[in-house]
């Protein structure tokens, strides 16, 4: 009899343990690492954005406050070319766009318009570098 109620107490710890020890306790870890993993992703990608959004946002926001818009559309041709042509224009050439902006560059996207957009060029020549590249930024962000 004593031999029967060991076994059962035995069998019991034992039964007891490994229950205890398979109940997630080993995806426990996975999850906790899991988390861990995409908390450091979306830090990475929060810094990421912020770095790229910011300008392009500031960008943004200067060319609609100018009224470029009236003319420059982010996929169609209004008065002038539209961004995406002007950003595929000046691909591996934004210090181009930015010295067009400062009236220090020729226009190399639909050049007759050139005349055209003489007095606007005006307004971006008063405006600081850092305006001119945020708004460069963002053009060049639409491609």
């Amino acid at each position: 009899m004593k031999k029967r109620t060991l076994s059962i107490v035995a069998f019991s710890a034992i039964f007891a343990f490994a229950t205890l020890t398979s109940c997630g306790g080993g995806n426990h870890q996975k999850e906790v690492t899991q988390e861990e993993t995409t908390t450091e992703e979306d830090v990475v990608e929060k810094v990421v954005e912020e770095t790229v959004a910011k300008p392009t946002q500031a960008g943004a926001d200067l060319f609609k406050a100018n009224a470029c818009v009236a003319c420059h559309q982010e996929d169609r041709k209004i008065v002038g070319p539209s961004l995406k042509d002007i950003a595929t224009g000046y691909t591996d050439n934004t210090e181009g766009l930015i010295a067009f902006l400062a009236g220090e560059g020729e226009a190399i996207i639909d050049p007759s318009q050139a005349a055209v957009m003489a007095p606007q060029i005006e307004t971006t020549k008063a405006m600081s570098n850092e305006e001119r590249t945020s708004i460069a930024d963002y053009i060049m962000s639409t491609k």
